[in-house]
């Protein structure tokens, strides 16, 4: 037996030694669905399955990935060397089964290309379950996540419909006006983040800062002046690679910028709360409450939450920072609707002038991770659900 199998495959090695018929028992009592104990038929099978060819291990995983998926894992703690044959035959076809396939034999082969194509094409298309396309998006991150967590999204200039009914601090709906500008797809990662500490040295205390999986999270535990400080950074490094030009720069969004990335031309909900991806609450396109995360995800886990104008996680994942002040009472904005020009963009703004906080984040509610919740944070404030993302212009 391999170094690689666990104590699970030991006990049942002990058990084979006395009994070795339990193998083939525990295999074709999973087969015909009369197992009294899945867990241990499973490892059973799985010695069982050391003897099987590789077209026939696949053919009953790819039949029924739930039932053998437990199996065909301690096959591969046995043999790992079987990984490179069977993982062509285990993400054959474009079935969820495939997708499985792909997601178990990434714990043995990391690094295969093939495998981490599947992984991406499964994040990308909102394919499995959230927390199975969480376990992709941590093999990403390990091996380099391939996707560009640098895009930018064009949204036009214009005037929108900005506010909402649905809470006193978002009345009352009007209209706004914006310049056209492009706005990051993505809130700003950890991973992007860490390039900024480690070429200033400014300070970062983050539980996710040196966390390998999870280097294509949003970015948190940092405060407003953090947050600008690293779009003036990257507002260098990008005139100096050409990226922008010399008269661009990046910088945090103002608030009408938010919301009109997030909604685009939709108009007043009314009594309905207007979300980035239309009117009706779906809980597969944020990462709310009902995730179960309870906590920031990789980004881009949730396809379904896509705004009119390409931007993703902008209902629940995180709080994102924008420029406009809200006051210093939490309850009530000084800065109330509709917008103006009227102070409410003061960059130098005192450390008790909160600033406006959009999008909710992974423990809110759907009143709160939608397209006009409008919330607020001090300035040197930060915690777990905070982060942000850029804006060019």
């Amino acid at each position: 037996m391999s170094e690689a199998a666990d104590s699970g495959e030991r006990m049942i090695d002990v058990v084979l030694r006395q009994q070795p018929e339990r193998a083939q028992q525990g295999f074709e009592a999973l087969r015909n669905g009369a197992s009294d104990n899945r867990a241990v038929d499973g490892l059973l099978a799985g010695s069982y399955l050391t003897a099987v060819d590789d077209q026939a291990v696949a053919a009953l995983f790819l039949d029924d990935a739930t039932r053998w998926g437990p199996s065909v894992t301690s096959l591969l703690k046995r043999q790992p060397e079987r990984a490179h044959t069977l993982a062509p035959l285990l993400i054959d076809g474009e079935s969820d089964a495939a997708l499985r396939g792909a997601l178990l034999i990434s714990d043995v082969l990391p690094d295969d290309r093939s495998i981490l194509a599947r992984l991406r094409a499964m994040v990308e298309a909102g394919r499995l379950a959230p927390m199975d396309r969480d376990r992709a998006a941590k093999v990403l991150s390990v091996a380099g996540d391939p996707r560009d967590l640098e895009a930018m999204c064009a949204v036009p200039g214009g005037r929108f419909t900005m506010g909402s009914k649905s809470h006193p601090n978002s009345m009352p709906v009007h209209e706004a006006e914006v310049d056209a500008f492009r706005i990051g797809r993505y809130p700003v990662t950890n991973g992007l983040y860490a390039r900024f500490i480690a070429a200033t040295g400014r300070q970062w205390v983050s539980p996710d800062a040196d966390n390998s999986q999870r280097r294509n999270v949003p970015a948190t535990d940092l405060t407003w002046h953090d947050a600008r400080a690293y779009c003036d950074w990257l507002t260098i490094q990008w005139r100096a690679e050409s990226r922008i030009g010399a008269d661009e720069a990046v910088r945090l969004p103002t608030e009408p910028e938010w919301e009109r990335a997030s909604r685009g031309d939709q108009g007043d909900g009314g009594d309905a709360i207007v979300y980035p991806w239309g009117l009706s609450w779906n809980s597969d396109a944020a990462n709310s409450e009902e995730s179960g995360f309870n906590a920031p995800c990789a980004v881009g886990l949730f396809p379904a939450g896509q705004s009119p104008y390409g931007c993703l996680d902008m209902a629940g994942q995180v709080w994102e920072w924008t420029t406009t002040l809200w006051g210093d009472d939490m309850a009530t904005p000084h800065f109330a609707y509709p917008y103006a020009d009227d102070g409410r963009e003061d960059l130098d703004a005192g450390p008790a002038i909160r600033r406006v906080l959009r999008g909710g984040c992974f423990s809110s509610t759907s009143l709160k991770a939608c397209c006009s919740y409008r919330g607020s944070l001090e300035p040197d404030g930060f915690w777990r659900g905070n982060g942000f993302r850029i804006v060019v212009s």
